[in-house]
């Protein structure tokens, strides 16, 4: 589920979340306070009204920057607790492209456009425009926020700690523990990453979407870990304090696939999915279909993800990485893959799932010897993501390396690759058990 859900999670939900204050009137402030509302993170309690008061506002002052990037922000947090990217992000983009057409310096457009790049996954682009705000207000954390995002997508984690670090010393709070979780998940820190969302998550507002979201990531996190009962006593926390978020809708979900459940995993996705019809939800339907055998079901399934990522690319959004890694899956036009993988390598040479992707359609081109090289490389932090593992013992196996295969496939076992995909994880203990030295 990681692999389709992550560059929403993280560019989107971290991205755009957070900030250094908060909105906490439900109704808009008036002209005398907008000004001072207009901030990058901050929460609108009452989107719907907030929505027409700024419409109004361009309608009757459609020379003020402001109200442009205020409506663009309440479209944004949108986005984030609905997962309907596809709907709001392009609503967003066009009104901060409007507000910087009519004030070109407008500082919290140009915060919020920085934000809105790294959701497109224009990563690049995000980070230049970062590091120049940086340079241009020090103290303002967000942008830090803003700048560890995009280091992470281009692979280059250790400045990303640094960056971090800065972010954590100038305003410790929801935004900074939550990336630095991440970091330290990435690193095969897992209780270190349990520890520092469930500090995000204590950081949050009781009832907020972003408390809502750290909750979600920290039950991810113990699901990862192979603690479904854990996982879904937060998950069902989540909905006391907001009943019907689709996360949590999606992370019991998982928690029932996880343990067979498949009815009660179905119904949930098929009504997440029937709220928000975020493609990200998807891959664990297919899973599930795939569990029941229901082979039509699947299919109409897998025929959704992919429309999704065609959707994604019209919207801007560049999804080479995560659109090669599908079609590997699906074996299916590998080539057209090959092509994406490769691209999404050259642009992000470090980074561990552009490297696990790429390694993967090598593979599945049948060429796993030059695969090896760079399924190795995306292990080179000791993540422990049991996907990895999987692959990798995939690829030693079609490269004649028995013996590392079969380790390969033990550790992703213990990693928990049942919690990912319970077919894989068959396939892993059949193949690791064939690979076995004999009296093993």
């Amino acid at each position: 589920m990681k692999r389709l859900l992550f560059p929403f999670l993280l560019t989107v939900a971290v991205a755009g979340f957070f900030g250094y204050g908060y909105m906490t009137a439900s109704q808009p402030a008036p002209e005398a306070r907008v000004r001072a509302s207009v901030v990058p993170g901050a929460e609108f309690v009452n989107v719907s009204t907030s929505v027409d008061y700024y419409r109004e506002q361009i309608v009757r002052h459609p020379e003020v920057a402001r109200n442009y990037v205020a409506l663009a922000q309440v479209m944004m947090q949108r986005a984030r607790e609905t997962a309907d990217e596809a709907r709001y992000i392009p609503q967003a983009r066009d009104l901060l492209d409007e507000a910087l057409r009519r004030s070109p310096d407008e500082y919290h457009a140009l915060v919020l456009k920085a934000s809105l790049l790294n959701t497109l996954h224009q990563f690049e682009e995000a980070r230049r425009l970062a590091e120049q705000l940086i340079a241009r207000h020090e103290g303002h954390a967000y942008n830090y926020g803003t700048l560890v995002d995009a280091l992470v997508e281009l692979g280059e984690y250790e400045q990303a700690i640094a960056v971090c670090d800065r972010m954590l010393a100038l305003r410790p709070g929801l935004p900074s523990y939550a990336r630095a979780s991440y970091l330290r998940e990435l690193h095969g820190d897992a209780d270190g990453a349990v520890a520092a969302m469930q500090l995000a998550a204590d950081a949050g507002v009781a009832g907020s979407a972003e408390r809502a979201w750290a909750l979600y990531q920290l039950g991810t996190l113990y699901l990862n870990q192979s603690k479904p009962d854990t996982a879904a006593f937060v998950f069902n926390g989540i909905l006391e304090e907001q009943p019907g978020y689709t996360r949590a809708l999606v992370g019991l979900a998982h928690v029932h696939l996880v343990k067979g459940a498949y009815a009660d995993a179905i119904r949930l996705l098929d009504e997440a999915y029937a709220e928000v019809p975020n493609v990200g939800f998807l891959e664990l339907l297919a899973e599930a279909y795939k569990a029941t055998d229901e082979t039509e079901k699947q299919a109409a399934v897998v025929q959704k993800i992919r429309e999704g990522f065609l959707a994604a690319e019209a919207m801007g959004e560049n999804v080479d990485m995560e659109y090669a890694d599908f079609l590997a899956d699906q074996d299916e036009d590998t080539a057209e893959a090959l092509l994406r993988a490769r691209r999404a390598y050259e642009r992000r040479p470090d980074h561990l799932h552009a490297l696990e992707t790429y390694a993967w359609v090598l593979y599945k081109r049948g060429r796993a010897d030059e695969a090896v090289p760079f399924i190795e490389r995306a292990m080179r932090l000791g993540t422990g993501d049991a996907m990895v593992h999987y692959r990798a013992g995939m690829i030693y196996r079609a490269a004649g390396q028995q013996a590392e295969a079969a380790r390969q496939f033990e550790q992703a076992l213990a990693a928990h690759l049942h919690v990912e995909s319970r077919s894989a994880a068959r396939e892993a203990r059949v193949l690791g058990q064939a690979l076995a030295p004999r009296g093993a």
